[in-house]
């Protein structure tokens, strides 16, 4: 199992290089500054093609190719930036200050360390351009999202939801049709909206009160902030669980999917099971602080540290 996240954490690491590499080739090339994902694609498809089970199967997304999720992983981290209309191109070499004053260097077009875990790089002091880990990766507070779209919600809308997501008692979140609804309890609405010849689903934070529904739309990425915060809202708390392996690495276990702005943090210094709803992390034991933190700031408690076997 260590292997496995060591060897995927190499690939990607391996192919963020490359990808960089490609970028400034081909701006070179060409005489620009960005380039369009139709001349990275077949490239990396290429590669990709003879790529192990272990990297394709981390991309499970089957409504987009693997090439488009790495690309677009890139961009979330910070590696690459994506302009618009699928062009791409390079921020500047910058560091990113963790939470325990550890740096590590993003778009680094250094060679990657071999068995490092996480998309960036360790390094001892600040590069000219540094971020905190706060203006790298903005992330507003449950009480902070909460309290912004509560006033967003309006009872002027069109929306006729077809299911809603609410939060039982247990901690967990159950969908169901719209039944039993209670006087001004908070929930998530789902609704399909029709444009020409095709569905668009729609997501709603929503009220109801006074017999009716008072929602506001939720941003694209935001969904599982969302329910973060109704399960914070209801003072609900959740055990993460983590495992120490030989030769310090530390295995990270979630009950849930983090938020999106709370994964690409943890992304830096630490390798997941999967690309799209990780629940598994690989970690090394001088990230246990950092972990802690950014696990905490989703009200995650710490169950006890567990002795695991290395394979």
């Amino acid at each position: 199992m260590i292997n496995e996240y060591i060897t995927l954490q190499r690939t990607i690491n391996h192919y963020s290089y490359y990808v960089k590499q490609l970028i400034i080739g081909l701006c070179e090339e060409f005489q620009t500054n960005k380039v369009h994902s139709h001349r990275l694609m077949p490239v990396l498809q290429r590669l990709f093609n003879k790529e192990t089970n272990i990297f394709l199967s981390f991309f499970k997304d089957e409504k987009r190719s693997v090439p488009m999720q790495f690309l677009q992983f890139l961009s979330q981290q910070g590696e690459i930036i994506h302009v618009g209309n699928s062009y791409y191109t390079l921020f500047p070499e910058r560091t990113v200050q963790l939470h325990d004053g550890q740096y590590r260097a993003i778009s680094s077009l250094k060679a990657p360390i071999q068995k490092s875990l996480g998309i960036g790089q360790l390094t001892s002091k600040p590069l000219a351009i540094s971020l905190t880990h706060d203006d790298y990766m903005y992330r507003p507070t449950f009480e902070k999202l909460l309290n912004v779209y509560t006033n967003k919600l309006s009872n002027h809308h069109d929306i006729d939801p077809n299911e809603m997501l609410y939060f039982t008692e247990k901690g967990s979140y159950k969908k169901s049709s719209i039944k039993n609804m209670q006087e001004g309890e908070f929930y998530i609405l789902y609704f399909d909206r029709v444009i020409g010849s095709k569905i668009k689903p729609e997501k709603y934070f929503a009220q109801w009160k006074k017999g009716e529904w008072y929602v506001t739309q939720i941003p694209g990425g935001m969904f599982v902030r969302f329910q973060y915060a109704l399960r914070f809202l209801k003072n609900s708390t959740s055990t993460y669980q983590m495992i120490k392996h030989n030769n310090g690495y530390i295995e990270i276990k979630l009950p849930f999917s983090l938020p999106r702005e709370e994964n690409i943090l943890l992304r830096l210094i630490a390798t997941p099971n999967e690309n799209k709803w990780p629940k598994s992390y690989l970690t090394t034991e001088d990230q246990i602080n950092n972990v802690r933190t950014i696990l905490a700031y989703c009200k995650f408690t710490e169950g006890v540290l567990k002795d695991g076997v290395h394979n």
